[in-house]
């Protein structure tokens, strides 16, 4: 294993730690998908405001939709790099005082352009979360458990979205204002959370490679409630370049493809689901209603994730997901192709979307909605682990500005079961990159899988 032995941590038991950094890993990420979910509800309100009427274009809907999105293309991998060269609890800290900070500019905003740009930052923060958090779970958990609590990691993000839709859904009678609200309380868990990951400690695995020996010891004294050898890595420093050697060009090919190809088809749904389904027949308040009520379904599918990921291996869920995905998008483009707008709300029809809107969702958090946050953390070592789920979240990025922007503009020209082909076909590309790229990686240690 390349110098180190961490059999202690890879062979312990769950504790109350490895819990603790779960917990506050994962409230990040909630609060991630409480952002990006909520201006799904927002934009329903602003749009009717005048000094945000850009956002009534679909391409000002869609840059809003994605604002935060572009910012995490910067902020995850720049900031995954800084997390492998200073260390994971130094970003862990600041990316949620930005958090906090932007989180209040936005409630306050008082137009399109300001909005967007607050939101931008904001993604910097959420960008930098999803390098951080990931690596520190993993860096402490043991083999067994490690996917386990990684989902439960990025399961969080489906409770973040279904609460965003619920909360919106309470909030729309305080009237125009309500928008302030909705963002605004997202401060709460960001505030407590800054205040509690203060005493989360550093990897073990960070400071071994950096050589300091004696401070990983003591960490992983603290972890196992035993001695645990350690000694530097001969290993690398942290570089992007890394990344595409011959070593790990497979699997940074990999990531890039299948999270790229989720985030397409997922981002576009998730997002612009109030939307479609007002298409489809329903009333402003049942739409935010119904989108809240699919959320759930998706939390439903994280948890199938979590209780899964470690006995069937990731790659059967990987290609369960996206099977499912293709499947559903696949009928509900048909549906909205060929069947005439007035009989949307039939029985039958009104069947037919819902079973597939419930059919997409469940599957597409049991699969690639989990394995996202796994893959990369097991594929790359320690020096290059956040860097390369930077790099895996940055691409993904492109994939989810690509439907946010591209989907309300199929939309416009071509009708919204173009527009559901679209994420289809994506969905299909995912599938095949994971069954021609994809490696199983459950029940090894992360020295095991990458050599270092």
């Amino acid at each position: 294993m390349s110098g180190t032995s961490y059999a202690a941590l890879d062979g312990s038991q769950l504790r109350k730690i490895h819990y603790k950094i779960t917990a506050l890993s994962a409230v990040g990420v909630f609060l991630d998908g409480f952002d990006i979910s909520i201006i799904g509800v927002a934009l329903t309100i602003i749009t009717a405001l005048p000094s945000f009427s850009f956002a009534r274009t679909p391409l000002g809907k869609g840059l809003m939709a994605a604002s935060t999105t572009i910012g995490m293309l910067v902020g995850a991998i720049v900031f995954g790099y800084v997390t492998d060269k200073r260390g994971r609890k130094f970003m862990y800290l600041w990316d949620m005082i930005v958090f906090v900070a932007f989180t209040a500019a936005i409630s306050l905003a008082d137009n399109y352009w300001s909005l967007l740009a607050f939101r931008i930052i904001l993604g910097l923060a959420i960008g930098a979360d999803y390098s951080i958090s990931t690596t520190i779970i993993s860096e402490f958990s043991p083999k067994e458990s490690r996917g386990k609590l990684l989902a439960v990691n990025v399961s969080a993000w489906w409770v973040g979205s279904a609460i965003a839709f619920i909360v919106g859904y309470l909030l729309l009678p305080l009237g125009v204002n309500s928008w302030r609200w909705m963002f605004a309380i997202g401060m709460i868990p960001a505030l407590v959370v800054l205040f509690l990951r203060r005493s989360v400690p550093e990897s073990p695995r960070w400071l071994a490679n950096a050589g300091r020996t004696e401070e990983a010891k003591s960490v992983l004294k603290e972890i196992t409630g035993g001695e645990g050898s350690v000694a530097r890595s001969p290993g690398r420093t942290a570089s992007i370049f890394t990344l595409f050697e011959k070593e790990y060009i497979r699997s940074t090919l990999f990531v890039a493809l299948f999270w790229f190809s989720y985030d397409v088809a997922f981002y576009g749904i998730g997002l612009f689901t109030p939307t479609i389904l007002t298409i489809f027949g329903l009333s402003h308040s049942n739409a935010i209603l119904g989108s809240a009520v699919f959320a759930s379904v998706a939390v439903i599918g994280s948890l199938l994730c979590i209780a899964t990921v470690d006995r069937w291996g990731r790659m059967a869920v990987t290609i369960l997901g996206f099977a499912g995905m293709s499947v559903s998008l696949l009928v509900l483009s048909i549906v909205a192709i060929d069947v005439p707008k007035s009989a949307f709300t039939a029985g039958g029809f009104a069947l037919v979307i819902a079973s597939m809107y419930i059919l997409f969702q469940l599957t597409q958090t049991w699969g690639p909605g989990g394995t996202d946050f796994i893959f990369p953390q097991e594929l790359f070592p320690t020096s290059i682990r956040a860097t390369g789920q930077g790099w895996g979240t940055s691409v993904s990025r492109i994939g989810a500005i690509l439907g946010l922007v591209g989907f309300p503009q199929i939309v416009a020209f071509a009708g919204l079961g173009y527009g559901l082909l679209f994420f289809f076909a994506f969905s299909v590309i995912g599938l095949l990159s994971t069954v021609l790229l994809g490696t199983e990686t459950k029940g090894r240690t992360l020295e095991e899988i990458t050599g270092s």
